[in-house]
């Protein structure tokens, strides 16, 4: 039996046995016909390469269907926390303001929801809060769409920096979060799924290996492969935790400080305008950023430090 496996970061063999992946193996069996040729029968099987159980890598799934039912039971009871939280936490309002009070999708409904919540943030300053910041990380979490525009949502209820801030380590918690869930219960459905996207990224991560925090810094600015990609993949190539949330602690600044600024001006604008996120002013500073990050990585191959 013969296995092909795509290198993970070249890990070294101690490094190895504490990795679970997932490898296709090919068996060969000759046979022989009624005319005396010899005939290969080519079988495929998934096999999975063994890991320590250490920690919470304990919780890794061994099976494909196992890891599918835990990811939508873990799905089910964050949501269901979500929607208490929303229900119970938030301030009462009226019966003609209840159906805005949701993920905001455009910006209609962000301007709808911003005059609500504007009214009950004096008064109730910890519970709207708190309630930003759990939904936020549960957006990241499970990759639900909306994070940009709870961002400009930030930027026009709270502080320009407090916003910042806790759209940073939102995303840094979410994002760890999921990180844990695909590294542990979710890791063969994981596998199962993205397997090919997961594969195509390990060839880039293998010339970054030395450099890791600084090249989570870079795809978390202009991030390819999309943001869910990274988190759910990063686990299986050994992608540090650290690098990992620290990466995207500081990698989701740049973008979100234009987001965050947008929300803080978004109560000048008319009911006519619209947000301009897209300009070439804030493409440059976003290159500009992501060409600081690479600046260590340039000298240390320069000087080989």
């Amino acid at each position: 039996m013969a296995s092909d496996r795509t290198p993970l970061l070249g890990t070294s063999p101690q490094e190895e046995q504490r990795i679970q992946s997932y490898v296709t193996a090919t068996t060969t069996t000759q046979t022989t016909d009624d005319n005396g040729d010899i005939q290969k029968t080519v079988d495929e099987e998934e096999v999975v390469v063994q890991h320590s159980r250490r920690g919470w890598r304990s919780w890794r799934s061994d099976s494909y269907l196992r890891s599918i039912v835990m990811l939508v039971v873990i799905f089910v009871i964050f949501t269901g926390l979500e929607i208490a939280l929303l229900k119970l936490n938030l301030p009462a309002v009226g019966p003609e303001d209840e159906d805005a009070l949701k993920f905001p999708k455009n910006l209609k409904e962000l301007r709808r929801l911003n005059e609500i919540l504007s009214k009950y943030i004096d008064n109730h300053f910890v519970n709207v809060y708190v309630t930003y910041f759990a939904t936020y990380v549960y957006l990241q979490s499970f990759s639900v769409p909306g994070s940009m525009w709870l961002s400009i949502l930030g930027g026009a209820l709270f502080n320009f920096w407090l916003t910042l801030f806790t759209v940073s380590i939102c995303s840094a918690i979410g994002s760890t979060v999921a990180y844990l869930i695909s590294a542990s219960l979710g890791s063969v459905a994981v596998v199962r799924l993205i397997g090919d996207r997961i594969a195509k990224w390990n060839e880039q991560l293998v010339n970054h290996k030395q450099h890791m925090l600084n090249y989570m810094i870079v795809l978390r600015i202009a991030p390819l492969p999309p943001n869910w990609t990274i988190n759910l993949g990063a686990p299986h190539l050994e992608v540090p935790l650290g690098a990992f949330f620290w990466g995207t602690f500081i990698g989701v600044a740049p973008p979100s400080f234009i987001h965050v600024q947008a929300g803080a001006a978004l109560d000048r604008l008319s009911s006519s305008d619209e947000l301009q996120l897209v300009t070439p002013t804030n493409v440059a500073c976003l290159v500009a950023v992501a060409i600081v990050a690479l600046i260590p990585v340039f000298v240390r191959r320069h000087y080989k430090l």
